[in-house]
C-alpha cells in the first residue's frame, strides 16, 4: 500500500503533501525533524489521507494536491 497524506503544522501554519509507504514511519520522520524541509513545523499533524495498490496511483493523487491551493486543500481535508 502507498499512501498520500497530508500533514499540518500549527506552530508554522502550512500544510505539507506527502506520500509514503509506511505512514507511522512517515509522520515520526516529520516530527523528529529527519526531513529537512518539515523539520521546523513539528509538531506535525496528519490531516488526510488515502491509500493506493501502487505507488504510481498514490504519485498522481500527490502531484494534483501539490498544484491546489491552500482553500481547495482545506475543503479536501474538511470533506474527508
Amino acid at each position: 500500500m502507498h499512501t498520500v497524506y497530508i500533514i499540518y503544522s500549527p506552530s508554522t501554519d502550512q500544510y505539507y503533501i506527502g506520500q509514503a509507504r509506511d505512514m507511522k514511519i512517515a509522520i515520526w520522520q516529520h516530527n523528529a525533524k529527519a526531513n529537512k524541509v518539515t523539520a521546523e513545523g513539528k509538531p506535525w499533524e496528519v490531516r488526510f489521507t488515502k491509500s493506493f495498490d501502487t505507488r504510481n496511483e498514490a504519485l498522481s493523487l500527490e502531484m494534483r494536491l501539490k498544484a491546489k491551493k491552500r482553500e481547495q486543500l482545506e475543503e479536501i481535508i474538511n470533506a474527508g
